[in-house]
């Protein structure tokens, strides 16, 4: 996100708030709602000098440019967060031209869209929850009788990219490496990083394109009934097939893996919500689209102008980048009463109206798989754990990167005896 090339003194900036966003240091890190929401009353729009970019904090705003993708475009939105060094850019050239659902509008977004539009529709997802149940009982097996563990780890990370692989008909016994080069991916693009670790990085994204090119090579010769075979006959190109595939496994996994870290602390954390849903399962779902809005898994988003854009008094020059925070929209006031407070109930009887998946043509492709996921892990914890809780004396931080938001690590317990 740094290195656009335009000028400050083309810039209507508010200095105290485009100097004091900070998120990857604490306070901002682990609690960016109480800066957000200052944003909002004080600047809702600003400049960063961190991102080069103009920040926009408030729903209606950010909503706007959602529904805008010809004025805020989101070609060459998806970038390092630090400029790519030669190593970085000689490493990446052993792999394919970039392509990228992300970082496509128009024709060409519809047109690398369609297929995965067929496989990820909700109807086509039934036949995923025994699988998803499968795996979230396996993997909480291993764990059962130990009364403790570290949750990310071994349960909320693995769970949705088992689920990804799985439909990938990848064996299991690659998982740690997928599992490293989709993290290093995540870190590649979305985390500030010194110039040894981007090309670590770098080198992570490029293993894992030529693991899914020998996939896509096994399933041209024995097709199976699996998601890469399913889409080997959409005119898509080999290149734009593997870049693809890299994007849906972190997608699949990263922010789901966040989005079930996330949904654990929020909801043990108040004994009697966690009690709640062990009595009434029928409750997850809702509580979960109130985990999305309270503390979003995919805060923010980059767009681009293409041409110069007024938004209440801030004029934004033509080719300026615009960060848009979802996890500000979010808790905006004006749309959520009471929008810092968490209430399971919030979404029971009324339509779901946050914007943690996106909105218009990027709606994430995903989100029913995400859905699925987080509700069938929280229907089989609370039921065979009805009293988890949150080991005590523990340091809770989070991933320092803008494209996911989740815990670096989550300890929980229970005890042994009341195991179901």
């Amino acid at each position: 996100m740094i290195g656009h090339n335009s000028t400050q003194s083309d810039k209507k900036t508010c200095p105290h708030l485009g100097e004091e966003f900070q998120p990857f240091v604490n306070p901002q890190l682990d609690d960016p709602y109480t800066f957000f929401k200052r944003a909002r009353k004080e600047e809702p729009i600003f400049y960063s000098s961190l991102f080069d970019a103009y920040v926009l904090t408030r729903y209606d705003d950010i909503i706007n440019v959602l529904k805008d993708p010809t004025r805020f475009s989101s070609v060459n939105s998806l970038q390092s967060i630090v400029n790519s060094t030669p190593d970085v850019i000689e490493v990446l050239r052993q792999g394919f031209p970039f392509v990228s659902l992300i970082n496509s509008d128009g024709e060409q977004h519809k047109r690398l869209r369609a297929p995965f539009m067929k496989v990820f529709a909700p109807e086509q997802l039934t036949y995923v929850e025994d699988s998803i149940r499968e795996i979230g009982n396996r993997l909480l097996d291993s764990f059962i009788n130990d009364g403790h563990v570290e949750i990310i780890e071994k349960f909320a990370h693995p769970l949705p990219l088992e689920v990804i692989l799985t439909m990938y008909s990848v064996p299991l016994k690659i998982m740690p490496e997928v599992t490293r080069w989709a993290k290093d991916m995540t870190q590649l693009f979305s985390s500030p990083l010194p110039p040894e670790r981007q090309v670590e990085c770098a080198r992570s994204f490029v293993s894992l394109q030529h693991f899914l090119l020998g996939l896509i090579e096994e399933k041209r010769q024995a097709p199976q009934n699996d998601l890469i075979t399913n889409i080997l006959d959409s005119g898509l190109s080999t290149p734009e097939l593997v870049l693809l595939l890299c994007e849906m496994v972190v997608a699949g996994h990263a922010t789901s893996a966040d989005f079930i870290g996330t949904a654990i602390k929020l909801l043990v954390e108040r004994p009697e919500v966690w009690q709640k849903l062990h009595q009434t399962p029928s409750l997850i779902s809702a509580a979960l689209e109130e985990v999305l809005r309270y503390d979003t898994p995919a805060p923010s988003m980059v767009r681009v102008t293409t041409t110069e854009v007024s938004m209440g008094e801030m004029t934004i020059p033509k080719g300026s980048r615009v960060l848009i925070l979802y996890g500000s929209a979010n808790r905006d006031e004006t749309r959520y009463p009471g929008g810092d407070s968490f209430n399971i109930e919030r979404f029971k009887d009324t339509p779901v109206n946050h914007i943690a998946f996106s909105h218009g043509m990027h709606h994430c492709l995903g989100s029913s798989l995400a859905r699925r996921e987080g509700r069938i892990a929280l229907e089989i914890l609370s039921q065979r754990l009805p009293n988890l809780r949150l080991s005590p004396n523990q340091q809770l931080t989070h991933i320092p990167a803008m494209l996911n938001r989740g815990y670096t690590r989550l300890e929980v317990e229970w005890e042994i005896y009341q195991q179901v």
